[in-house]
């Protein structure tokens, strides 16, 4: 599963209404990891990228068409 570029994924958290410290909990990582993310600044890596793509692709599936 390809991971989304930061923007894109940080779009898709804003718009399914949950904040970096949800998506953080959900992962099992620090809220500073997620904005990290976001930010271009690090990729997650391994396991973690692919629970992230999953929640990512998840996320995206549940919002509504504009």
């Amino acid at each position: 599963m390809q991971l989304l570029d930061p923007s894109t994924a940080r779009r898709i958290r804003e718009r399914s209404g949950l904040t970096q410290v949800r998506v953080a909990a959900e992962l099992d990582v620090t809220p500073y990891t997620v904005q990290r993310w976001e930010s271009g600044t690090s990729r997650p890596r391994g396991g973690m990228r692919l629970r992230y793509a999953r929640l990512l692709a998840s996320l995206n599936a549940a919002i509504p068409a504009e």
